[in-house]
């Protein structure tokens, strides 16, 4: 375990919060068809976004890992839900990205039908981390995104990534535009870098609290 050192806004204290460590990370399987996901009833916590958003390398800053998740500077890459097991008592999802130019129709039907497979039947389902880069602005296809999962019934936590990419004033005017955007207040949202590590224990305490 470790310590996340919190400042309460409103009481003006600040206290430690005790947050999961991860000691042991392992990668399970792909699957694109339910029947093909790992069987057990670990708490499961999926990461989605637009393609080149940042999830596997965001995975691989929360686990510790340099390259339990492949990454790679071509957007795309992610076409199976790969599986990882954290800590032999939760798992992560890392989904394919959506948005990618070069899919056919076909494969841009296949991606919808698998991830509204994946959200609609998934029961240990905890939460969807909705990645956005923080260079870019939300579209309607995001605020509709989070909208389908919230209506499954499904937390969504929205995670602004690459944030090392903006000062502290664009930084500031991004988590004003995204809360207005979004109907969220601004403390919801999470910056992050996987580059610099920043939000790491942020994230890891949405997963301790629903554990």
């Amino acid at each position: 375990m470790c310590l996340l050192c919190v400042f309460d806004k409103v009481s003006g204290l600040i206290y430690f919060s005790i947050v999961i460590e991860i000691v042991k990370a392992e990668f399970i399987k792909s699957a694109a068809l339910p029947r093909d996901y790992p069987g057990g009833n670990l708490p499961e916590f999926a990461f989605f976004g637009r393609s080149n958003a940042g999830k596997s390398s965001l995975i691989n800053m929360i686990t510790g890992r340099k390259s339990l998740v492949k990454t790679g500077s071509t957007p795309g890459m992610t076409r199976l839900i790969n599986f990882f097991r954290i800590n032999d008592s939760f798992v992560l999802t890392d989904l394919p990205g959506y948005g990618f130019a070069r899919r056919s129709a076909a494969e841009t039907a296949a991606f919808d039908r698998m991830l509204a497979d994946y959200s609609s039947s998934r029961s240990q389902l905890r939460a969807f981390f909705f990645l956005m880069d923080s260079r870019r602005p939300p579209a309607q296809v995001e605020k509709d995104s989070v909208e389908y999962f919230s209506n499954l019934g499904i937390d969504v936590i929205l995670v602004s990534t690459k944030s090392d990419k903006l000062n502290n004033s664009m930084r500031s005017s991004s988590k004003k535009n995204l809360s207005a955007f979004f109907d969220l207040a601004p403390e919801k949202i999470i910056f992050s870098s996987a580059l610099k590590k920043t939000g790491r224990m942020e994230l890891l305490k949405e997963i301790e609290i629903r554990l």
